[in-house]
């Protein structure tokens, strides 16, 4: 009878196979770990940039409550109405990327691939957006050196803004792996951190529009 070698009968190591767990709806993921990621550090580190972020917000706004009650000369800007159209693309966004994180938990990756990217487009729609906001006012004669109201809207928004530009990148980050299909259980920390913080961001800007609209 035939005997059949295979590379372990010869005493050579057995034959390894890729690691590919199943996506959904007709794509697979290559699931790569990071090294020395884990989920609880991750979160751990998602919830400390948080807290830094609402102090700094924070120390922003006790310094504007003060200013403002220091003097009588505390105008109203008005705001440009794009801020409005800008607010609802960065809700929308927000509901895009958490829409995109459960379609991934479900395995429906080109769900996944769709929404996520609609996501990523409307945090870029609102970045555009507050340029023009900017613009719009230093038209009509409102600069960051010139009244206390405008430029504490400059502060705050310009702050904003350059948080939602790093998370925009790590937003973009996961774009990229998704594309490629490496989106693995391994990487899918990095989804959830990612959603966290740009929820966060969502309602710190909340916060910030209400403050100027029925107070600043």
């Amino acid at each position: 009878m035939a005997r059949t070698l295979t590379q372990s009968n010869l005493g050579g190591p057995p034959p390894t196979l890729p690691d590919l767990p199943p996506g959904g709806d007709g794509g697979d993921d290559r699931d790569r770990p990071v090294p020395g990621s884990s989920r609880q550090t991750s979160i751990t580190g998602i919830i400390v940039l948080m807290c830094a972020s609402m102090s700094t917000f924070a120390a922003f706004v006790s310094a504007m409550v003060v200013r403002r009650g220091l003097n009588n000369d505390w105008g109203h800007i008005g705001l440009p109405h794009i801020l409005y159209w800008n607010t609802g693309a960065l809700i929308l966004s927000s509901l895009a990327i958490d829409l995109g994180r459960r379609f991934l938990r479900s395995g429906k990756r080109v769900a996944f691939n769709w929404v996520w990217s609609a996501g990523t487009l409307l945090g870029i729609l609102f970045l555009a957006g507050q340029v023009v906001a900017w613009l719009q006012l230093e038209h009509r004669g409102f600069y960051l050196n010139g009244h206390p109201s405008s430029s504490f809207f400059y502060v705050l928004t310009w702050a904003h803004a350059a948080h939602v530009i790093g998370a925009l990148g790590a937003v973009m980050y996961v774009e990229y792996r998704a594309l490629r299909y490496e989106l693995g259980p391994s990487r899918r920390t990095l989804v959830s951190v990612t959603a966290i913080f740009w929820h966060f961001l969502d309602v710190l800007w909340l916060g910030i529009m209400g403050l100027f609209v029925f107070w600043a």
